[in-house]
């Protein structure tokens, strides 16, 4: 649960929201939803729709004028909902609780402005039928033709109103507002945002660039005929059914021209945000599309070749350390901070090498190592260097930890425990078995990249670090395989409860005045 509250914090402090700013941008669009209902109106005046001096359209032009004040007071009053609930929506961003409630009303403004432009056509229709239904009944009138004509013009309406808002408010969205409230972008990952594919705007595209004009010309042509008594040319009516339907065909091939190419492309990346930077995409074109491809396979080979420097580095260097340099510190100097220095020697490994061939010696290193290491890493610790047969590790750099000591500590048990595993293997390879001793020391270092500008080290240094290495070297005289300094056991034993270290003795370090209380498990 803390997990996701912390991810909530990170995604929305990425957003830039300023709600007033906001709020200017919604009555922009608002704007935008009204020119274009404005311009949806001009549609019956430039369509010549017919329009006969029947009985029934002589009544009818005389119910309109007998209710004239009501039935325009009604057709302002349907247009003014949709406009009042845009204005509502508006409001409700100033008054939002979080940004991320504010983020999801921006991004939804395009569609939800322009749907509810779209309401006010709607319920006009549905007004205007109610009339026809009140004049049939109080004077007979039948206007079944004017329905159906009417509705031809709400749908044309409709669309032209919906279309223009949507792809101007959706245009400014995208170019200037969106870029300006998340300068750092995943509009995509905001939630409760809806999400259209480019299928959806290729097929607004459609309606605008071939559905809209074919029924305005088509209908234009078909009410001059009528109106001026011509038979209908149905030739002229299946032409149009034919250009309709290859438009849309023609629409859909090109649609896969986009959409195919970038199917692959997200399917792509997701596969290299897995991890896999194996993954190829075929460029089948010399396009801007193709062109995408081509840099995306390059990225992919450098991405691949990257990883695998960084996972060499990796095994070079202890990852801590590596992932530190990585982010950023590689500039030479460092920084005081308390540590446990770990060293780990095997016990007469000069002798034993001797009488052993070169390769077993290395594989025998090699076996230890990785046994080692990983104790070291289970617990935090990160291997500074390999001195031979002897390893230096740290913890509580370079990454801080208050339970360093008792990380060094638990390293030290597992080791333990994991050479009696590898003494057991070395005994079925006919290799020796081996011995170690190790020593803990917990003090203040400098660690930092230590060395050349063009050849540096990332270590610690300091009296702690001689000290560390002094007292492993007392394991042999005093018989044991684990030696710790007083300063070590005071913050395993303040970690940890009933912790039994046993008091070894008061040993004398070369290099200090004083001498150092020893203990061991």
């Amino acid at each position: 649960m803390a997990e996701n509250f912390a991810s909530k914090n990170d995604f929305t402090s990425s957003f830039n929201i300023d709600k007033k700013y906001c709020f200017k941008v919604s009555l922009i669009y608002f704007a935008s939803v009204l020119f274009a209902n404005f311009m949806a109106q001009l549609i019956p005046i430039s369509m010549n729709f017919p329009v006969t001096l029947t009985e029934d359209m002589i009544k009818w032009k005389e119910f309109v004028d007998s209710n004239d004040v009501l039935i325009n007071t009604l057709t302002i009053l349907v247009f003014a909902i949709p406009s009042l609930i845009c204005l509502c929506y508006s409001f409700s961003m100033l008054f939002a609780k979080d940004d991320l409630t504010v983020a999801k009303k921006v991004v939804n403004l395009p569609l939800k402005f322009s749907l509810w432009g779209i309401v006010g056509w709607i319920l006009n229709y549905f007004l205007e039928i109610i009339f026809c239904i009140y004049a049939k009944k109080t004077m007979g009138i039948n206007l079944s033709y004017i329905l159906i004509s009417s509705f031809v013009f709400y749908i044309l309406e409709a669309i032209f109103s919906f279309v223009v808002s949507y792809f101007v408010t959706e245009t400014v969205n995208r170019s200037a507002v969106l870029p300006r409230l998340f300068p750092n972008g995943q509009v995509s990952k905001i939630p409760g945002v809806k999400k259209f594919s480019l299928n959806f705007l290729f097929f607004i595209f459609f309606i605008t660039v071939s559905l809209f004009p074919i029924i305005f010309i088509l209908s234009s042509f078909v009410s001059i005929q009528i109106n001026n008594q011509i038979p209908i040319n149905w030739n002229t009516i299946i032409m149009s059914i034919v250009l309709f339907v290859s438009s849309l065909a023609l629409t859909i091939v090109f649609m896969r021209v986009f959409t195919v190419p970038l199917k692959k492309l997200t399917e792509g990346t997701e596969k290299i945000k897995k991890g896999d930077y194996s993954v190829k995409v075929k460029n089948i074109s010399n396009d801007e599309l193709g062109v995408l491809s081509d840099t995306f396979n390059e990225m992919t080979e450098s991405l691949k070749e990257k990883e695998f420097i960084r996972d060499t580095f990796g095994k070079i260097v202890d990852p801590e350390v590596r992932d530190h340099l990585l982010s950023g510190n590689i500039s030479l100097g460092g920084e005081n901070c308390d540590v446990t220095v770990m060293f780990c020697d095997i016990r007469g490994f000069t002798s034993m090498s001797e009488n052993m061939e070169p390769s077993s010696v290395v594989s025998l290193l090699n076996q230890y190592f990785t046994q080692m290491g990983k104790c070291i890493s289970n617990n935090h610790g990160v291997i500074n260097k390999y001195i031979g047969d002897a390893v230096m590790a740290i913890f509580g750099a370079p990454v801080k930890s208050e339970n360093h000591a008792l990380n060094a500590y638990n390293a030290a048990l597992e080791m333990k425990t994991a050479l009696v595993n590898l003494n057991e293997k070395f005994a079925k390879e006919g290799l020796s078995e081996i011995s170690f001793g190790i020593g803990l020391h917990s003090g203040s270092v400098l660690a930092g990249n230590i060395g050349a500008e063009n050849r540096m080290e990332y270590t610690v240094i300091g009296d702690t670090v001689n000290t560390a290495s002094r007292i492993e070297s007392l394991c042999k005289i005093y018989n044991t395989d684990l030696l710790l300094s007083e300063n070590t056991a005071k913050q395993i034993s303040s970690s940890k409860e009933n912790l039994n270290l046993k008091f070894v003795a008061d040993a004398e370090i070369r290099g200090k005045t004083e001498t150092v209380k020893l203990y061991t498990w």
